[in-house]
């Protein structure tokens, strides 16, 4: 019998078909037959030794009664006890002694038992939980090594015993040995012993060894998605991005509809700062084959660029092909956002939610209607929303984040704080984090309490370098103005540092090419707490001259800055901000958007 070659653990039934059983009883009827019209033969039969005796006298056969019991038996087994009961007959027959055919026949019968009786274990697990479900495993597991012992040919076997031992807690080497034997046997199905390869590859710790058997595997089934996708993973890991793109392109012109490998692959890609490439891999799968899915993805690249034009042109086709797509309607109300369109915006969440009303709980639904409150200046409801996703996720860094950003501008800078120090006792060097909650503590007039942790962020960040990202360098900048202008201008007379002051101001003033109005005022304001009021007014100037080509908001403080300069006076603040004490309102109270 051959062996019936599996790519997934599936139930394979082994039956005796009538005409195995024909041929294995024939001889006894023919007999039979003849006797009835001759007497001699008759006579014969008589005088035969029974099946027992014949046993009996000779130990080649003593088992031929179990085998041929098992083999009746077997016609109709099919629950656990009655595959027990065939698999013991067979075992006992072998036991006992047969000849080498029979021998070779009950082995192979009872490997089929084995391997059934495995796959019912496995199919178990599925429904299985925790203890019960290892249990089930390590049964399945002795009943293929049992099966393999009889029938070292059940190549379906080795399959399978190699994909539960990639399950957690199984063993890699047996997975490498078993596959390999597979895909020896495999030598003439070009097609299975590709999956075999694949599963081969993904136990391989060396990626030499790995490359080799995800190339054989391409080679030996070049129809096999599964062997370039491995491969395009593996390449993208070594840094070969070119041969990943074209396994890749493999792949998704064979399936434009695979948003998984797609989105896998312009991730990576964007992770790699090779966006152009995720675009151009984007743009001839739609040339393949238009979707969705794909116009939805590259929007979110051209998002990404804040290329928003060339993003609503994309959401507008994605959402040509689907209408009522829900995903898609509420990805252009995101954008709608970014381009400032409130209307816009809700008009797309409300045609989301008519399409699929079940996803007014979703997250992503519930971070939309956050981010509309926000626009609206509903800071309660975004409040509210927030919490709602920080409680689904308590350890998401980023939600908890925004949740103290709307507090702070909610003028409760108090629950920020709170926040904040939440985040940095599992972070303690983020120096975003370390700056907000210095601009927190500023807020409620700890002056103390925002040096040392803007001085903490300095550290943690570094950003003065020459080669720091322009990004990098823009938050560097921010602290040491921040820094200096509490240290420059604070009531506090020991919190005061005229000659520190100066120094993170000049630091601030270099990073932004000394031109941002804000942060000339900082200099000037160190300037003039060193007694220094002619740079002082030098610098306040520049600083109201900026204010006025970019109508900056602080104009009238810049101002008023200058006139203390000019009166040698140094420039006192103090920051407090008055709590807002309005309960939050209830999930139940939200505004509907």
């Amino acid at each position: 019998m051959q062996p019936c070659h599996i790519r997934s653990i599936s139930v394979i039934v082994f039956a005796t078909t009538p005409v195995l059983l024909s041929f294995l009883w024939s001889p006894i009827v023919n007999a039979q037959e003849a006797a009835k019209s001759d007497p001699a033969e008759q006579g014969a039969l008589d005088n035969a030794p029974s099946e027992d005796e014949a046993g009996n006298n000779g130990t080649k056969n003593a088992g031929q009664n179990d085998l041929d019991e098992a083999t009746v038996a077997r016609i109709d087994a099919q629950s656990e006890t009655e595959m027990e009961t065939v698999a013991a007959l067979l075992e006992s027959a072998l036991k006992k002694g047969l000849d080498e055919e029979n021998a070779a026949f009950a082995k192979k019968m009872l490997g089929s038992v084995l391997l059934q009786q495995s796959q019912r274990f496995a199919a178990g697990m599925m429904q299985a939980r925790g203890r019960r479900q290892l249990e089930l495993r390590d049964k399945a597991l002795a009943a293929l090594e049992a099966a393999l012992k009889n029938d070292p040919s059940l190549v379906e076997a080795y399959l399978m015993l190699a994909r539960l031992n990639l399950l957690p807690g199984g063993d890699k080497a047996a997975v490498t040995k078993a596959t390999t034997k597979a895909i020896e046997l495999l030598k003439d199905d070009p097609v299975e012993q590709s999956a075999a390869l694949v599963l081969r590859a993904l136990t391989q710790e060396d990626n030499k060894l790995r490359m080799e058997d995800l190339n054989a595997a391409t080679e030996a089934d070049p129809a096999n998605i599964e062997a370039f996708q491995a491969r395009a993973a593996l390449r993208l890991q070594m840094n070969d991005i070119e041969g990943a793109i074209n396994d890749l392109e493999k792949v998704l012109l064979k399936d434009p509809t695979n948003q998984a490998v797609a989105g896998a692959a312009v991730q990576k890609l964007v992770d790699l700062n090779r966006v152009d490439d995720a675009m151009g891999l984007i743009t001839k799968m739609l040339a393949a084959k238009p979707s969705e899915g794909m116009y939805r993805m590259r929007a979110i690249l051209y998002r990404s660029e804040q290329k928003f034009d060339e993003a609503l042109s994309d959401l507008n086709k994605a959402i040509a092909i689907q209408p009522k797509d829900p995903m898609t309607l509420l990805q252009r109300a995101e954008l709608a956002l970014d381009r400032d369109d409130v209307k816009a915006a809700k008009a797309d969440f409300r045609a989301a939610l008519e399409a699929a009303p079940q996803i007014i709980n979703a997250e992503a639904t519930i971070a939309l209607r956050s981010r509309i409150a926000l626009q609206e200046n509903r800071l309660a409801d975004a409040i509210n929303d927030a919490q709602m996703l920080l409680d689904a996720r308590p350890g998401d860094l980023f939600r908890r984040l925004r949740l103290a950003t709307l507090y702070s501008l909610d003028n409760r800078p108090r629950k920020a704080i709170e926040l904040y120090t939440t985040a940095l006792e599992e972070d303690p060097k983020n120096a975003a984090v370390l700056r907000s909650r210095g601009d927190a503590f500023l807020s409620v007039g700890d002056h103390s309490a925002a040096i040392d942790d803007y001085e903490d962020a300095i550290k943690a960040l570094g950003g003065t370098e020459e080669d720091a990202d322009a990004r990098t360098k823009a938050e560097a900048a921010g602290i040491n103005n921040n820094l200096a202008w509490v240290l420059a201008t604070s009531p506090t007379d020991s919190v005061r540092n005229g000659k520190k002051a100066q120094k993170y101001a000049e630091q601030a003033a270099e990073l932004t090419d000394y031109a941002e109005a804000h942060i000339l005022s900082t200099l000037a304001a160190a300037y003039a707490e060193n007694g220094n009021f002619k740079e002082a007014i030098k610098w306040s100037k520049k600083a109201v001259e900026l204010g006025e080509k970019t109508d900056h908001e602080q104009l009238e403080q810049l101002e008023a800055e200058l006139k203390s300069y000019e009166d040698k006076k140094p420039w006192r603040e103090k920051q407090e901000t008055e709590e807002n004490a309005v309960p939050i309102l209830s999930a139940e109270d939200l505004i509907d958007t």
